[in-house]
């Protein structure tokens, strides 16, 4: 009895992670298709195809804009582990981000109406929202700052990216524009808040 139990268990274990493996296969398929042939032409079909799985597994990680959510989200995860901790500037903690949008502007268009749609995906937002918000508290860690004011001055910067990429996807500033906004704001806010390293 306890023996079968233990098999069960095992076999669980190996589902779970063949389900994992599976999915990773899925989203890396997704998003190489994504970023070579864009959004718009890329099918759930194409996905599978690229994959090496059926159609139906393929829906089972999701629909086209929630794949897409995972990806990017993916993508955000993997800068935010590069850039954790590696400087003071706080230019530096969102200049990744705005070139990773900018890079691939369908998919950035993509994304952000997939979020729009996709109102299940408010999970996956708020932890990119946090990501963000606790690299800039770790730059403003050796500030003057208190713990409320550089949670405050990160919610002001993280709404503010937002703001300059959505007026980028509109067109209202070129690439090289949105950085330097983006510096601009950071040193207005540095100057409002009286931050010195």
């Amino acid at each position: 009895m306890f023996n079968e139990q233990v098999q069960l268990e095992n076999l669980s274990v190996r589902r779970q992670a063949q389900k994992e493996a599976t999915q990773k296969k899925v989203l890396h398929a997704a998003h190489t298709l994504f970023i070579k042939n864009g959004y718009a032409n890329t099918s759930i079909r194409d996905i599978a195809t690229h994959a090496g799985v059926s159609v139906g597994t393929v829906m089972g990680v999701g629909n086209k804009r929630s794949i897409l959510i995972k990806t990017i989200g993916h993508s955000i995860q993997e800068i935010h582990e590069e850039i954790h901790g590696e400087s003071t500037d706080l230019l530096s903690v969102i200049t990744p981000f705005l070139t990773m949008f900018t890079g691939h502007e369908e998919l950035s268009r993509a994304f952000g109406a997939a979020l729009i749609e996709e109102s299940d995906h408010s999970e996956t937002l708020t932890s990119l929202k946090q990501l963000l918000l606790n690299e800039i508290q770790s730059r403003l860690s050796n500030s003057t700052l208190s713990a409320q004011e550089a949670t405050e001055f990160g919610e002001i910067l993280y709404h503010t990216y937002l703001g300059l990429l959505i007026e980028w996807a509109a067109g209202l500033h070129n690439d090289e524009e949105l950085h330097v906004q983006a510096q601009k704001t950071i040193t207005r806010l540095e100057t409002a808040f009286g931050v010195s390293q």
